[in-house]
């Protein structure tokens, strides 16, 4: 029989790293999977709206754990404030239902980790803490469980990269060498626009680069809060070489990639495992990064790419200036990063790991 699965999540029609990594294993799962999406399901809410939704939310997670008998019902909080005391009272409807849990953590801001969680520990212990098993994409975030006191299994696993970068007969060419060896160099920054995910330090990088090479271009692709306050620092500036794509997908983020020849995220936030990394490393693109949550944990610098320090966008200008001076490379890097992702982040490798979790979550061990 079926293990039947309830996974807690955004809707996977709005953007998120989240929604991202279940819309790429969809159609790779073997067990009965179900979704609960909770959220404003990409609608804008006043405060009063958000309380209102938010009891909704919760009541109909009761009255769905209470009507189907699942065998396991997916977590997927972060460590920030609104997600840790909203997912926790999930976690809390789970232990009155007296269902299963697994709690997978996407992200880790150490900061509020430090100043709230640290101090209502028996608060977690009695919600997140109950949980059958937990997932985590970073050694270090197991290590901090286990000082909270947390006793049952911990799962390392990666985060997945699109179905469509695994497609051989794909449309867009595999990028074996460097994509744009006679017309310049392009950057690529795909993620959510925030100041913490380092798009400005990647934008101050630029403005050096492009005096040293005038032929290099960068595209930005993505949308958040911070969106409007780069698109004035790029029109008061008057940058030229800048493209700001906004929120893509599918195959027009799979082209984005392929004629891209060098991937940035020199991210400051309490990440996981980005998967535009993956996508990235599976494109063939060299990356440039920081240590920051799971990347560091399977990150080989000076292989995959460059890491550098946090908020030092003189660090990118250096790594990126290397690889446009040794367009071998960047074949190199990429042709490296090509296989290692298809080894590691293909969704049907991700989602085989998952259900194994599952399994080991529902019998205890």
């Amino acid at each position: 029989m079926k293990k039947k699965i309830l996974i807690h999540s955004p809707n996977l029609s709005t953007p998120g790293g989240k929604q991202t990594y279940f819309a790429s294993l969809l159609n790779h799962f073997t067990s009965d999977i179900e979704f609960f999406f909770y959220g404003a399901q990409g609608k804008k809410e006043g405060k009063l709206r958000v309380i209102t939704r938010l009891i909704s939310d919760f009541w109909k997670f009761y009255r769905k754990l209470k009507k189907n008998k699942y065998d396991l019902v997916h977590l997927n909080p972060s460590m920030n404030m609104k997600s840790f005391f909203r997912d926790s009272v999930f976690a809390l409807i789970c232990r009155l239902t007296g269902t299963r849990m697994t709690v997978f953590w996407h992200g880790w801001q150490w900061e509020f980790e430090k100043k709230v969680t640290q101090r209502i520990l028996p608060y977690f212990r009695a919600t997140f803490g109950k949980a059958d098993s937990m997932i985590v994409l970073g050694k270090e975030f197991a290590d901090q469980l286990r000082k909270y006191g947390y006793k049952k299994p911990i799962y390392p696993i990666t985060t997945v990269a699109d179905p469509i970068f695994f497609k051989l007969d794909n449309k867009f060419e595999k990028a074996e060498t460097s994509n744009h060896e006679n017309d310049g160099i392009t950057l690529l920054f795909l993620s959510r626009i925030e100041r913490v995910k380092g798009i400005y330090e990647a934008l101050e990088s630029f403005v050096v680069l492009q005096k040293r090479f005038p032929n290099v271009k960068l595209k930005i692709a993505g949308t958040g809060g911070e969106l409007p306050a780069v698109e004035e620092y790029v029109r008061s500036r008057q940058m030229k070489g800048v493209e700001l794509l906004g929120w893509i997908t599918g195959d027009n983020k799979a082209k984005v990639f392929y004629e891209s020849d060098i991937y940035l995220l020199p991210s400051y936030h309490g990440e996981g495992l980005p998967c535009s990394i993956l996508e990235a490393m599976a494109t063939g693109l060299p990356v440039i990064s920081t240590d920051v949550g799971g990347i560091k944990d399977f990150f080989e610098d000076g292989q995959m790419g460059y890491l550098v320090e946090m908020k030092h966008p003189e660090q990118i200008t250096e790594k990126v200036s290397l690889l446009i001076n040794d367009r071998d490379s960047i074949r190199t890097m990429g042709q490296y990063n090509i296989v290692y992702a298809h080894n590691r982040f293909t969704p049907e490798k991700v989602s085989s790991e998952l259900e194994r979790i599952y399994s080991k979550s529902i019998l205890g061990s």
